[in-house]
C-alpha cells in the first residue's frame, strides 16, 4: 500500500468514530481511558477475559456482502406521503450530534437531498457535542411545530427524557444510530447494532487466519456505547477459539493521532503481531502509517469498522487492510426518513421497533462497488 495514500486519510486528524461510533462517544456516558496501560484489556485466552462477554457464533461474512434494500425494511405498502391531508408538507427535524464529524456531517447533508426528493420540510439543527444542546434542540423542535424528529442522540442516556416529552407531545420520534435505552422515548430506532459489527470483523479475521492469530486491538473511547458493543461482538467470537490470541487492546479515543501512538507501541512490544482490529476506519489507516514506518506493514493484515473512502479506497487496491464492516449513510439516512414518514401517515405499525440494517463486509473483491461518500 502507498504510503502518500496513508496519509492522505491520516491527515483527516480526528473522527469521533461512524454512526453508532460517529456519535461523540465521549458524551455517552462512559470514563476516558490513557492510551497507556489503563486502557488495557486482558487477553482473550484468559478467564477473566472469557467471563465478561456472550459467546457469540461466528458470521458467514458472504452473507453480508450487498447493499441492503430500503424495501426490506420499509415495506412498499407503507404510505410515505410528504403531505399532510390538507395537502401541507409534514415537517421534520433532524437533529446531528456533531457536524464538525465528517461522517455526521454528510449525514446532514443526505438528509437535504432527501428532503428535496421526497418533498417534506425539514429543519437542521446541530449540536456540537452538547447533550444540553440536544435537549435544547429537541425543545425547539416541539415549539416549531415539527410533526417529527430524527435524532442521533449524543448521551443514550440523557437524551432519553427529551426524546420521550417530544413523543408525549404527540411527535414522532425516530432513534438514528445510537440506541437509548428507554423503548418509551422513541417510535421506531434505525440504525446499527454494534455488536455485530464486531462479530462481522471477527468472523473476517477468522476467514483469513483459519488457524489462529496473534492481535491487538485499538478502541475508541472506552465506555462508549460503539467501544462497548464493538469490542463484545469482537470478543465474543473469538473468545471460544483460544488459537486466536488477542495480545493487548488500549484505547485511541477516536483520534488517529492517539492510534499511530497506540500501533507504535504494540510494534515496540510484541515481535509478532498477525492482525490489528481497530475500531474506526482511520484509526486503522493510521496504525498502518505506524507500521509502514517500522517496515512491518507487510507481516500484519488490518480490520476495522465504519466503511470511510479511504478504507474502500485501501481495501479495493490490495494489499494489507484486508476488511472493514461498513455502515452505509446514505441507506440508513434515507430509511430513518421514510420511517418517520410511515409513522406520520399512519402505518407506523408496518414496522419493527428496532429497524437494524445489516453491516456489509468490505474485502477486495467487492470494496470497489460502494462509495462512502465521506472519509
Amino acid at each position: 500500500m502507498k504510503r502518500k495514500h496513508i496519509r492522505r486519510w491520516v491527515a483527516v486528524g480526528t473522527v469521533l468514530g461512524l454512526l453508532a461510533g460517529c456519535t461523540p462517544a465521549a458524551n455517552d456516558g462512559g470514563g476516558q481511558a490513557s492510551t497507556s496501560g489503563a486502557g488495557s484489556q486482558p487477553s482473550s485466552g484468559s478467564t477473566s477475559a472469557a467471563s465478561e462477554f456472550p459467546d457469540l457464533q461466528p458470521l458467514n461474512v458472504s452473507d453480508f456482502k450487498t447493499n441492503p434494500q430500503v424495501s426490506d425494511f420499509i415495506p412498499d405498502d407503507c404510505n410515505v406521503s410528504s403531505t399532510k391531508a390538507d395537502g401541507t408538507k409534514w415537517k421534520i427535524a433532524w437533529l446531528c450530534p456533531d457536524e464538525s464529524d465528517e461522517s455526521m456531517k454528510y449525514m446532514s447533508d443526505v438528509h437535504r437531498e432527501l428532503e428535496q426528493k421526497y418533498g417534506v420540510e425539514m429543519i437542521y439543527f446541530d449540536a456540537q457535542s452538547d447533550p444540553q444542546k440536544q435537549s435544547d434542540h429537541i425543545n425547539n423542535a416541539i415549539t416549531q411545530g415539527c410533526d417529527a424528529v430524527i435524532i442521533n442522540p449524543i448521551d443514550a442516556s440523557a437524551l432519553s427524557i427529551p426524546m420521550k416529552k417530544a413523543r408525549d407531545a404527540g411527535l414522532v420520534v425516530i432513534n438514528s444510530q445510537n440506541h437509548v435505552n428507554d423503548a418509551e422515548s422513541y417510535d421506531c430506532y434505525v440504525g446499527p447494532d454494534d455488536v455485530i459489527s464486531g462479530q462481522l470483523t471477527a468472523s473476517m479475521v477468522m476467514e483469513a487466519f483459519p488457524n489462529g492469530a496473534k492481535i491487538v486491538i485499538i478502541d475508541g473511547m472506552m465506555g462508549s456505547t460503539a467501544q462497548i458493543n464493538r469490542t463484545k461482538g469482537f470478543r465474543g467470537v473469538l473468545q471460544s477459539h483460544p488459537e486466536y490470541e488477542i495480545l493487548e487492546e488500549q484505547t485511541a479515543n477516536w483520534s488517529t493521532n492517539e492510534a499511530m501512538n497506540v500501533m507504535e507501541s504494540y510494534l515496540s512490544k510484541y515481535p509478532k503481531i498477525d492482525v490489528v482490529f481497530s475500531q474506526f476506519d482511520l484509526a486503522t489507516l493510521a496504525a498502518i502509517q505506524s507500521a509502514q514506518a517500522f517496515n512491518r506493514d507487510g507481516e500484519i493484515k488490518f480490520f476495522s469498522v465504519d466503511g470511510a473512502q479511504g478504507a474502500l479506497d485501501a481495501i479495493a487496491s490490495g494489499g494489507c487492510f484486508v476488511g472493514t464492516a461498513m455502515q452505509n449513510i446514505n441507506f440508513f439516512s434515507e430509511t430513518q426518513l421514510l420511517a418517520a414518514l410511515a409513522f406520520l401517515n399512519g402505518d407506523g405499525d408496518k414496522l419493527k421497533k428496532d429497524t437494524v440494517p445489516p453491516y456489509i463486509a468490505i474485502q477486495s473483491d467487492n470494496a470497489g462497488n460502494f462509495e462512502a461518500g465521506w472519509g
